[in-house]
Order: C-alpha cells, then structure tokens, then sequence
C-alpha cells in the first residue's frame, strides 16, 4: 500500500498459509526424463528376486521392499508389499523434477521416502503450485515458481522449498489466500480481484526478505510488497500472468523467433 516500507511487506507465509514440503523421493530411478525407460526400470524391478530385486529397489529408513503403504489419492497401484509384486508398472505422470524440468514419475506410493498425500489430493488441472526457491537477498533470479504439476525434491541437487498449492480443495475450490485478503484488495482497487489474479500479483512482485520477521513459518522471508494503485496492481497482474503462461506452458505454447518449434534433430544414444 501507499507509504509502505521495505520491513512492512507481508510475507508469502501470510498470504498464502498452507504450504506442504516437496515429495522426497528418496531414489532416482523411479524419475526419468521419459515414461518407456520407467517401465523398463519397473519390469527388470519385478523381474528380479530376493536379494537382486532388493539393491534394485535401493532400500532406505523410510521404505524398503516390505514396506506397506496405502495408495496415493487418484492413482491406482498396488498396495501390497513390493516383495511380492509381479503386476504390471502404473502409469507414469508428470511431476516437476526441479526448476524448468518437468519430468515423468511411477506413482507409486512405496516407491517415495515421503509422498506427501496432501498435495496428491489436490492435484488436478485446476491447481497451481507455488514453489519457493532458496536464493539470497543479494543473488539474482526468481524467489517463486509456479508449476500446474506437483514438483518433487530431488535426491541430489539443490532442494526445494516450501509449496504452496493455489486451491486447497480440488476442483478450484477454497483458494488458499488469507481470510479477508481479497475483500481487503477489494476496498482499495475497486475489484475483488480472482485468486489466479492474486498469484500472478505475488510471482510478479515477490522478493527476497530477511527471512527475520512474521510468520515463523520457515517460508524463508520471502516478501510481496501491495498497492492500492489499480494501474499499478494492473501492470502487475498483466507481468504475472505472463509468467504463469511461461512457466505452465499453459495453451499455446511459446515458439522461438520467427514462429519456429524445437525439435530434437537426433535421437539420444542409448
């Protein structure tokens, strides 16, 4: 708003209240950068007995072959323990493997350290995911990505912040915005503004903060400074929503100069 400083800026954690932690995978193999080489990895898994099929599967505290687990909310694979199972792979999805790198994933329950059900259950072509990035106030680059596919926290490699679903129900439903923020966006920009709208405000103008103040959230002090300006909370939804398209690859998709699609000219090496 109008005279706020720096230190005034609320934080993420207090826009956006519920935040998961990342899936922890807790192995690699059951992510791949297509779904063919998953199903490969699955059959040689099933294929295998005894102590074979167990350093395939790559045991861990969290699970191992005897492991028994429920299903994931909307998948359907197999509940009983890996040990046994001779079925066939369940299909691969789409997953977030790190920044800008959708990749493919067994959804499988007893395949994942930690799944984190709760963002299983509301994954769906509605939902957004709001993903933190670790990066220091002096650095460059984006603080929040946001992904239409549930991001994972890689075994190796930087990791992931907090995510922050959009909705908290599938199917669009309960925005996961503060109590009262709209209606308060409302009495200074003359509009209730959609929720879509109040992300796209929020990947537009969050920034690195001291991380010192508010919520205790462990959100890292990510800020997002507000206006009561419409011209200027105009601009600013207009930048974000932009960036959503960018980065949820949302209709069509972008095109390099000219109108030209890439393509693979060669296939991988095996």
């Amino acid at each position: 708003m109008p005279g706020v400083t720096h230190d005034d800026a609320p934080l993420l954690a207090d826009l956006m209240p519920w935040s998961v932690a990342p899936p922890r995978l807790g192995r690699r193999w059951p992510a791949a950068p297509d779904a063919a080489s998953l199903k490969a990895r699955w059959d040689a898994l099933v294929k295998a007995e005894g102590p074979d099929r167990e350093a395939l599967f790559e045991p861990t505290r969290s699970r191992t072959p005897r492991s028994a687990v429920t299903q994931l909310p909307g998948q359907s694979s197999g509940t009983g323990r890996l040990e046994r199972e001779s079925g066939p792979c369940p299909e691969p999805v789409r997953v977030l493997h790190a920044p800008f790198d959708e990749q493919w994933l067994i959804p499988d329950h007893r395949l994942i350290d930690a799944a984190r059900p709760e963002l299983w259950r509301v994954a769906d072509e509605r939902q957004a995911f709001a993903v933190e990035q670790t990066v220091a106030p002096e650095a460059s680059g984006p603080v929040l990505l946001v992904s239409s596919v549930l991001p994972l926290n890689p075994p190796h490699g930087p990791r992931t912040g907090r995510v922050r679903p959009l909705y908290r129900r599938p199917g669009g439903q309960e925005p996961n915005l503060a109590p009262g923020l709209r209606e308060h966006l409302a009495e200074r920009l003359g509009h209730s503004p959609d929720p879509v709208d109040v992300l796209a405000w929020i990947l537009s103008a969050a920034r690195p903060g001291s991380g010192s103040a508010g919520s205790g959230s462990g959100s890292g002090g990510i800020e997002v400074p507000l206006t009561a300006d419409p011209e200027v909370w105009g601009e600013g939804v207009e930048l974000g929503r932009r960036a959503l398209w960018l980065m949820r690859r949302d209709g069509e998709r972008p095109k390099l100069p000219g109108g030209r699609r890439p393509y693979v000219r060669a296939p991988l090496p095996t």
